[in-house]
């Protein structure tokens, strides 16, 4: 009797029934609706939509019956891993993870849009955010400082004197130097004319007088004299010149705001404890720093 319960075709046999009634009784699909996987028609709804967005047409029955069971097995590994733990200390799972919740957080915060009372309130508060730069259009005539700063000085007198002589119907091509520089600009904002003359070009363009040639304004190139034919001083727009950007702006803080609210309650509910970095001087001897 020893001899037989020792034998290890009775164990190989034992462990077989074992692993059969296992399957019999506990591997038929369940009632517990824990286990139940339901592909409702809104998933294959929206299985369809997705491959009809990739492929540029509505799937085949075969390949409709393939996604299903694609999705089926999906969520059997999904469900399988979790409850193995593996989705346990994986930074990609966890930062997939708050990026879902972060995209509830934000849909929930944009339910109900802002009233023109909350856009007019936040354009109050945040004038500077939509500001209006000022704008101009204008002609240059361009004088290189690589010759004597003097003698560059001198010409763009005396050309100044000529044009104004002239009057603004002056052809400004025949003076100055050579330059890559467009000699005339369209009506274009103080920021696109700061990034080609900097800050003190702009400066003096805004003291300058309209339809009248005046200058030297210095830029990183060289001198300039300038002709203003058109002038838009910088202000505070109404809300119905911006309410776009005003609404964009407004929903975008109120969803940061969403979230950041929810995290810190969230956090109250945690104890945390940050233990403290090992610096070098803790090292241990022969520990490499």
């Amino acid at each position: 009797m020893k001899k037989l319960l020792n034998d290890p075709l009775l164990h190989f046999l034992l462990i077989g029934t074992a692993l059969f009634l296992a399957f019999e009784f506990f591997g038929k699909p369940s009632d517990n609706p824990e286990q139940q996987i339901i592909v409702s028609q809104g998933d294959i709804s929206s299985l369809e939509a997705n491959f009809k967005r990739t492929w540029q047409r509505p799937p085949t029955h075969k390949e409709l019956d393939g996604l299903i069971d694609n999705r089926v097995l999906d969520e059997i590994a999904y469900r399988e891993a979790k409850a193995m733990g593996l989705d346990k200390g994986d930074a990609i799972i966890e930062r997939r993870l708050r990026l879902k919740l972060e995209l509830l957080l934000e849909d929930v915060a944009g339910l109900a849009s802002p009233t023109e009372a909350d856009l007019q309130d936040y354009l109050e508060q945040n004038p500077q955010a939509f500001f209006i730069e000022p704008q101009f259009s204008f002609k240059q005539i361009y004088f290189s400082l690589d010759k004597q700063k003097a003698t560059a000085e001198d010409r763009v007198q005396e050309t100044l004197t000529a044009l104004n002589e002239a009057g603004p119907e002056a052809d400004s091509e025949q003076y100055g130097d050579p330059t890559l520089l467009p000699g005339e600009f369209p009506l274009s904002s103080a920021a696109i004319i700061k990034r080609h003359f900097g800050e003190s070009f702009v400066e003096g363009l805004e003291k300058g007088a309209v339809g009248r040639w005046f200058g030297p304004l210095k830029s990183e190139y060289g001198l300039h004299l300038v002709l203003v034919g058109q002038y838009n001083p910088g202000r505070f727009p109404d809300l119905s010149e911006v309410r776009t950007e005003v609404e964009r702006e407004l929903t975008a803080e109120r969803r940061d705001q969403v979230k950041e609210d929810t995290y810190r309650k969230l956090r109250e509910r945690y104890s945390v404890m940050v233990e403290p970095q090992q610096t070098p001087t803790d090292a241990q001897p022969g520990e490499d720093n």
